[in-house]
């Protein structure tokens, strides 16, 4: 299974919402031993109003055991992330340590801007800690020949829902049984101004994350087995599904509202089915809206029933002059109690596998993501080019939204243009 943030303001996390949470269980045992010294860098997007500080948490907790080195926390913004990660590697001084999305870092690995760490995450010192990261979230990790993080913290984008509108429409313990089901329950629940499904539709909301569990679920996906061409085949009755879904007036209007307004509109109860993301459980806990609700994932489709995930990995650039203190910082990053503290702390999901019985004891929805959903995370193809494919496909299937265009046809749109791009 392939698993991972996005590069957006409301996404992997970047949703910066103050959360308060309860971490007490995290105590700081770390790893090292007081062998390396200098000054690295670290550099990643905020998922948190409060990063600054919970950064300093886990740095503080490094230097207890590697007193030599200094780590200097710094940002990029999620909305220009691309931009300005490249413009460090083009000056010839990245910084030492850097948080990557599956989204981008290949393309950075192919340009051999990112170290190889094949040798250091296989090194019989970190085997028992390696071990503790399942083969699904090293998947996301490699590329080519090399692995060019450990994997870290993920994302995943589940269905919330209005318990009450499904329930007075007498639709709560099917509506996810099948699409069929999900169209009926939309149907009934719409009326008076509140809407039965939403998705995002516009491609610089990306969209293509609330499309994604639709065509795994059907055993496609944007790239065929070797990577060679469009792998969307498959998928067309699922999007037509979707499309059927915006045709039946069960949807805001398409386009016509941004993700930060489809969530308003379902915290103010006038959304019954609603595509969203993890980090808004920390809103909806901290300021809970006049209605029962609870997480979901899609109905099954012909060949599975899949979560949307993506994961963000802990990398180094190839240019650091010290990359024994970068990796030893990267160790401390990803160990249990400070992954696990951070993730509880901005409502994210991890892969490790010995901390999760423990997390969210007081936030049931982040827990039943973190033990239910995860598992059925199949996340996106880390090729090189693949953020590029997504930006361009995605525009075909906007505009089917708005009608005129069947599943068949979009899929046949978006295969050409992948196959363009991939030649």
């Amino acid at each position: 299974m392939n698993i991972r943030i996005l590069l957006r303001s409301m996404t992997m996390g970047a949703l910066a919402i103050p959360v308060t949470v309860g971490f007490g269980l995290w105590t700081s045992p770390v790893q090292g031993g007081g062998h390396v010294s200098g000054d690295i860098t670290m550099i990643k997007g905020p998922h948190s109003a409060d990063e600054a500080r919970f950064e300093a948490m886990i740095i503080d907790d490094f230097k207890a055991v590697e007193p030599g080195v200094n780590v200097e926390f710094t940002t990029y913004d999620w909305a220009n992330m691309n931009a300005e990660l490249t413009a460090g590697f083009a000056s010839g001084n990245p910084a030492d340590v850097l948080y990557l999305v599956d989204l981008i870092y290949p393309n950075y690995a192919e340009q051999g801007a990112l170290l190889d760490m094949s040798d250091l995450v296989n090194s019989e010192e970190w085997a028992e800690e390696r071990a503790l990261i399942p083969e699904f979230a090293w998947d996301l990790a490699r590329q080519g020949d090399g692995t060019w993080g450990v994997p870290v913290l993920g994302a995943v984008y589940n269905i919330f829902i209005n318990k009450d509108l499904l329930a007075e429409a007498g639709v709560l313990d099917t509506w996810n049984n099948s699409y069929a089901d999900m169209m009926d329950a939309a149907r009934k629940t719409t009326a008076d101004g509140v809407y039965g499904f939403s998705v995002r539709s516009r491609t610089g909301d990306f969209a293509f994350w609330d499309w994604f569990p639709y065509v795994h679920n059907a055993g496609a996906d944007i790239l065929n087995d070797d990577w060679s061409g469009c792998g969307l085949w498959g998928a067309e009755a699922a999007t037509q599904f979707l499309i059927d879904m915006h045709e039946a007036g069960v949807t805001p209007p398409i386009g016509s509202m941004s993700t930060q307004e489809q969530f308003d509109l379902f915290k103010g109860g006038k959304i019954a089915i609603y595509h969203g993301e993890t980090p808004q459980i920390g809103e909806l806990n901290a300021n809970p809206p006049g209605f029962d609700w609870d997480v979901a994932y899609a109905p099954p489709g012909e060949h599975g029933q899949t979560v949307m995930g993506n994961f963000g990995i802990l990398s180094i650039a190839s240019a650091s002059p010290n990359q024994d203190a970068a990796w030893e910082f990267v160790k401390h990053w990803a160990s249990g109690p400070q992954v696990g503290r951070f993730a509880e702390q901005v409502n994210l999901q991890v892969v490790r596998e010995d901390i999760i019985a423990d997390m969210f004891a007081d936030n049931a929805a982040m827990r039943k993501v973190q033990q239910e959903f995860v598992p059925r995370v199949q996340g996106i193809q880390p090729h090189p080019q693949i953020l590029k494919i997504l930006q361009s496909i995605w525009p075909v299937a906007e505009q089917a939204y708005r009608g005129g265009m069947t599943g068949e046809q979009v899929i046949e749109r978006m295969c050409a243009i992948t196959d363009e791009i991939l030649e």
